[in-house]
């Protein structure tokens, strides 16, 4: 029986803190790469798995005929052409990434314009209390979240709604454990830190929504699962999803590949079941009223 690799624990946690205090933030610029790269098959891979969910937020927002609406962290559009639906006017959507505007403009260009943008850098040059619907669906965490949230209401009319759908903090702690396990037999290799700001819960959501002045609505959260044969094809789909956005760039392009086999070797080794291994997102929902 071959040895097991050595975990260093100690190694591991040194190495999270060098990089967090020593090594520039780029997880915004790798989370970008990310999703240009993969544009092309996001909405088989996550639109089309989450597209209930996605629905159910706009449903209850229950956007009328004639409202003012903007959509952030829009990606390929999905979630702007239902409200543009509804209220018959052109719907903004605004996204970091240029590949999934491009997707998106294809996909639903006659309905909503779209925006280049950083989502915080955009929504601070909007004039106050000019919008009656707002959203921000998968996207939350990959910004400041309390900052975005603190400016949607700025920009929000009196009595306009905010509709948030989101991953939640532990939504893969399994796939999250397994690339911790990882590293940690090889601490060097890990070179950039993913710092996202997805938040612990609903509780979560809510209390903000509170100290910022929001009635919140609807609070909710829950989990989907599908399931893949290995874990190679685990890797493959959480790429494909956008929920392993700039993970790629965690370790130096030369150790990629052996890193990312030895990562689904051991997903293999701590969740592969007889119908195979199962991969949970767990998310959040809310919608408040200004």
């Amino acid at each position: 029986m071959a040895k097991k690799p050595k975990k260093h624990f100690f190694r591991m946690l040194s190495r999270i803190v060098y990089l967090f205090f020593f090594k520039p933030d780029n997880c915004a610029e790798f989370v970008g790469k990310s999703y240009d790269r993969i544009s092309p098959g996001y909405d088989d891979a996550w639109t089309e798995h989450m597209r209930n969910l996605t629905e159910a937020l706009i449903n209850e927002l229950h956007p009328d005929f004639g409202d003012i609406a903007i959509d952030f962290t829009c990606g390929t559009g999905f979630a702007a052409n239902l409200i543009a639906q509804r209220t018959k006017t052109k719907v903004i959507g605004v996204d970091k990434s240029r590949g999934m505007l491009d997707r998106a403009r294809i996909n639903y260009g006659s309905t909503c314009d779209f925006i280049n943008a950083d989502v915080l850098e955009y929504l601070r040059t909007l004039p106050d209390s000019s919008y009656d619907i707002i959203t921000c669906c998968w996207g939350l965490g990959y910004s400041k979240p309390f900052a975005v949230l603190k400016q949607i209401k700025r920009i929000l009319k009196p009595g306009g709604k905010a509709g948030i759908i989101d991953n939640s903090l532990f939504s893969l702690r399994e796939i999250i454990y397994c690339s911790f396990l990882t590293f940690m037999e090889q601490p060097e290799k890990l070179v950039n830190l993913m710092r996202f700001r997805f938040l612990m819960g609903k509780w979560q959501l809510g209390l903000w929504f509170r100290l910022l002045g929001f009635k919140p609505t609807c609070l909710s959260s829950g989990n989907k699962t599908y399931k893949v044969l290995t874990g190679q094809s685990a890797i493959e789909r959480l790429t494909a999803t956008g929920a392993a956005a700039g993970f790629e760039y965690a370790a130096a392009p030369d150790n990629k590949e052996q890193i990312f086999k030895r990562f689904a070797e051991i997903i293999e080794e701590k969740y592969l079941k007889k119908d195979g291994i199962a991969i949970t997102h767990r998310y959040l929902v809310g919608i408040a009223q200004k």
